[in-house]
């Protein structure tokens, strides 16, 4: 039989990535997770029961976590995106499709029960007896929700080119096109539906509605970028599942771009800029600096 420990590293992956893509936030996805470890200390439950034992745990947190922020989601101000966090495709249950912002964002139309029926199938690849175990529901009842959840999000494009052999080439092109101040480049490389999303919570400048169409979002893109400093520094990264940018100064991360993909050219873009939502994501790049030094 393992220990707490080995449990703790067993587990721990799955937790995260489950809370994660329920709550649509690393920081608290992580505090649940060493909650949830907290509270195994405190009962055993049988060992083969474990995996399920711990997830039910986790969507009981979940389900408190979102029904305490309601009030405080309502009263955000402009849009609100997920945090951006780094992946690594070593991980196994990190660096699917599912954790792209575009994914994220359809997961917050489901209820709370249907979230976590969707994500233990899809993600986690779970049992119905497991599930109805976790949420408290029959097997047949389970089936249904996530046969609901599943009719709701098939309308869908849920997979963006995140692979897609021009990806990186085509965000460096973005790059590019901004750095140059060359529209017509910039005009070429966005779809013409595209939708431009940035989430400062209200602590920065900027667009507090989500921008549309390509002549919209270029202008846009190309008079912000203007404005930015010349010691901002861009670092390629994979962030939610596909390549991202990071802007930073000497003071630390200032945004995260995220790009959804279609037909070679970007039809979605979410920049998150506010700073409450850069934390985790600054200590994931902190620790990458720390291991690869020598």
């Amino acid at each position: 039989m393992m220990n707490e420990a080995e449990y703790f590293q067993t587990y721990k992956q799955l937790l995260f990535a489950i809370a994660y893509r329920t709550l649509g936030s690393a920081t608290d996805a992580e505090d649940i997770v060493q909650e949830t470890f907290a509270d195994l200390l405190q009962a055993r439950p049988q060992a083969d029961k474990m995996k399920a034992y711990l997830c039910k745990i986790v969507y009981n947190k979940c389900k408190d976590r979102i029904r305490a922020a309601a009030k405080e989601r309502l009263a955000y101000v402009g849009p609100w995106l997920p945090e951006p966090l780094l992946t690594d495709p070593s991980e196994q249950y990190l660096h699917r499709e599912s954790l792209a912002m575009a994914y994220l964002l359809l997961l917050q139309q489901l209820s709370e029960t249907e979230r976590t029926v969707f994500i233990l199938r899809e993600a986690g690849e779970f049992s119905y007896s497991d599930i109805a175990y976790v949420v408290e529901k029959n097997e047949a009842n389970c089936r249904q929700i996530y046969r609901r959840a599943k009719k709701a999000l098939e309308n869908h494009e849920l997979r963006p080119e995140a692979e897609a052999a021009r990806a990186k080439p085509l965000i460096e092109s973005f790059v590019h096109a901004l750095q140059n101040g060359d529209l017509e480049k910039l005009l070429g490389l966005l779809s013409d539906d595209v939708l431009f999303a940035a989430d400062s919570g209200g602590q920065q400048q900027g667009s507090l509605v989500p921008v549309r169409t390509s002549e919209r979002v270029a202008s846009f893109l190309m008079k912000t970028s203007s404005l930015i400093p010349p010691e901002m520094r861009t670092e390629f990264k994979r962030v939610n599942g596909g390549w991202g940018l990071v802007l930073s100064t000497g003071s630390g991360i200032l945004y995260v771009f995220s790009f959804q993909l279609r037909t070679n050219r970007i039809q979605r873009i979410y920049v998150t800029a506010n700073p409450d939502k850069l934390t985790f994501i600054g200590r994931q790049i902190s620790l990458e600096i720390d291991s690869a030094m020598p």
